[in-house]
């Protein structure tokens, strides 16, 4: 399968530009999108999981490493509704540059149809599938990581990668690390933000931190996360150029 076949934008780089809102903006105060309009009920769409193709980054199915061969799958929810606001991109957050994500709205209702997209996941995919929490948004409740916790032990193709801006020593991030800790070989999840030595991500805007590993999708080492493997490969922390 060639890089091109693997998503259908020829550049992984957003089209807008930075967006940086200020500590008064309404969507900073309130806790939400700036694009409203975006913002979707989960049983609207004719599919909650997005195939990776359809993402600049992330790409089709996975071409290395331990997850060869398995399709990605994406997970869209609105940013800030669902994120700690001790995330430090609260106001730089990437999502003010996606005007055409489709934002889901969180809660019982996408959960239930989450649920039952795994399993048909499964059922299509016993060698194993992929996916990525989230593109925009984040673990909004401690029933959402148990959520993923049950999909894990109920659905044994699942495997996931991602990133979360939660505190790991409080709440809901201690309890996503006990996750990660372990479940990494199928849940491999990184904190932003935290300067962990292990299983972190930082974001950088001039130069990344000496310890971490630059997003080779970013810097032109790699076409897409489906043809790097590198999040869920290592555990040394991952940095990426704010856009």
């Amino acid at each position: 399968m060639t890089p091109r076949s693997l998503r259908r934008f020829d550049s992984i780089l957003p089209g807008g530009r930075h967006v940086q809102l200020s500590a008064l903006d309404p969507a900073a105060r309130a806790g939400r999108t700036i694009f409203g309009n975006r913002v979707v009920e989960a049983g609207q769409p004719e599919r909650l999981l997005k195939r990776g193709h359809h993402s600049r980054k992330i790409g089709d199915v996975v071409q290395k490493g331990k997850w060869r061969g398995m399709p990605i799958f994406t997970l869209t929810l609105e940013e800030r509704a669902t994120c700690p606001r001790t995330c430090k991109q609260w106001l730089g957050c990437y999502g003010n540059s996606m005007n055409w994500a489709e934002r889901l709205v969180h809660g019982p209702e996408l959960e239930a149809r989450l649920w039952r997209e795994l399993g048909s996941l499964q059922s299509r995919n016993p060698g194993g599938f992929v996916v990525r929490l989230h593109v925009l948004g984040d673990f909004y409740s401690l029933a959402y990581v148990s959520f993923w916790q049950q999909a894990l032990d109920c659905y044994p193709a699942l495997r996931v990668f991602g990133y979360t801006a939660h505190d790991p020593a409080h709440g809901i991030g201690a309890a996503l690390k006990d996750m990660a800790d372990t479940e990494w070989e199928r849940f491999a999840l990184r904190f932003s933000g935290w300067g962990l030595a292990e299983r972190g991500a930082e974001v950088f805007a001039h130069e990344p931190p000496a310890d971490a590993i630059p997003c080779p999708a970013q810097t032109g080492a790699t076409d897409c996360c489906a043809t790097c493997a590198l999040c869920w490969a290592t555990t040394r922390p991952i940095a990426f150029r704010r856009h």
